[in-house]
């Protein structure tokens, strides 16, 4: 049985997490120009308008499995366990970003580095709702 506490973080963090996936899809999809400006005060060179739609598949994939854990994860937990492995990967796309960008403007900076570790705490609280609903309550 999963704790009320518990099962309010899961909808909070999925529902905030849903959002923000399909905000960056729909903004690095429909406005790359504004997404370059935005997080490196820049236009986009060459490839990475092409690069940066990569990574809108990859938000719109995010979005996708958070809508459908929404949807099931009540009837069906291991969509808890499937949502920690999405945000794990994500972790590394992040991490990566930071990481490999050469320049971002301050907002970027403050807009960027915080989804790291929301990441990692949404590992942690989707794989401890998981185990709460796969674990029999002890009466």
């Amino acid at each position: 049985m999963i704790e009320r506490w518990l099962k309010t973080i899961i909808l909070i963090y999925l529902w905030v997490a849903l959002a923000e996936d399909t905000l960056l899809f729909v903004m690095s999809w429909f406005a790359p120009d504004f997404w370059f400006r935005l997080f490196h005060a820049t236009t986009p060179a060459s490839f990475d308008i092409a690069w940066l739609r990569r990574s809108a598949g990859q938000w719109a994939a995010f979005a996708l499995a958070q809508a459908i854990t929404l949807w099931r994860w009540r009837k069906e937990p291991v969509w808890l366990a499937v949502m920690a492995g999405v945000r794990f990967s994500d972790l590394f796309t992040d991490l990566s970003y930071i990481l490999a960008v050469p320049s971002l403007t301050r907002l970027g900076w403050i807009l960027l580095l915080p989804p790291p570790v929301l990441n990692l705490a949404g590992v942690v609280i989707m794989l401890r709702g998981y185990y709460q609903m796969r674990t029999p309550a002890i009466k």
